[in-house]
Formats: C-alpha cells, sequence, structure tokens
C-alpha cells in the first residue's frame, strides 16, 4: 500500500533521511522511533506529501503521492488537535465529514472503536472532559475514521 523506495532528503550539508526503504500494508500501523535528529519528522513530512524527497520514491497503491492518495493515511501526530468543546461523536463525525466518509458508517462504529481502544466516557462525553490518554484514543479514532 504505502512503499517507501531509497528515500533520501538533505538540508544544505545535513542529510535527514538516507536512502529509507519500507512498505505498510492496507490495515497496519507504522510508527518510528529514533534519537533527536534521526529523520523521524522529516519522513513523516515526505510520506504526507508536505516535503518532496530529493531521491527515490514515496508510492500509495503504486501511485505518486496526491490529494486523493492521502486520504488513505491516517496520521497521529504527538500532539493532540482536537477541540476541546466537542463531545466525542462530534469530533469523529467531523473529521469523518472533511474526508467524505460516510457519516452513517462513522457514527455506527464509534462505539466498536471506542470499546476496542477502551476509551472512558460515552459518545456525548466532551473531550476536555476526559484524560490525555483518552483524548489520544480519539484522536486516534479521527485518524483512522477514514480508512476503517
Amino acid at each position: 500500500m504505502l512503499s517507501v523506495k531509497n528515500v533520501t532528503k538533505r538540508f544544505g550539508e545535513v542529510t535527514a533521511v538516507n536512502n529509507l526503504n519500507f512498505d505498510v500494508k492496507r490495515g497496519e500501523v507504522l510508527g518510528i522511533v529514533g534519537q533527536n535528529g534521526a529523520g523521524k519528522s522529516t519522513t513523516f513530512k515526505m510520506i504526507m506529501n508536505f516535503l518532496k524527497p530529493d531521491q527515490g520514491t514515496i508510492t500509495i497503491a503504486g501511485q505518486p503521492l496526491d490529494e486523493k492518495s492521502l486520504d488513505q493515511i491516517g496520521f497521529l501526530p504527538e500532539e493532540r488537535g482536537l477541540y476541546l468543546d466537542m463531545t466525542i461523536k462530534e469530533q469523529v463525525l467531523y473529521f469523518a465529514s472533511l474526508h467524505g466518509f460516510d457519516l452513517k458508517i462513522a457514527a455506527a462504529d464509534l462505539p466498536l472503536w471506542m470499546n476496542r481502544l477502551s476509551v472512558k466516557g460515552n459518545e456525548k462525553s466532551r473531550i476536555k472532559n476526559l484524560s490525555k490518554g483518552n483524548q489520544q484514543k480519539v484522536q486516534l479514532i479521527t485518524a483512522i475514521v477514514r480508512v476503517w
């Protein structure tokens, strides 16, 4: 599904990513761990098409990155980007609508995902009343809603 082949990114004399290769199949989750300056953020910025690699290719389903193909990727950044006054359901349906996902399906599947991730609270719980860990779980749901 996602293929990163021989990707290199330089900033002047600094090589941030050097000849990186990996594949991620549909339904798999990718996390990158490493020390500061290892190229993690640069790699994700290239995958999200914010930066272009100097060398190599990044494809989704064999096609170059474009706006449509990026809708097949759910991205969960470290910092939460949630609307604190919304309920869990409002939040998830809002992000689903941004990506053209069927809201009836998203609403029907939300309890399954909340249960699967052990989110404390219910669909009517406001984001601001959740722990940071449960907010992160809701953010994960918003990241994958367009690909489930």
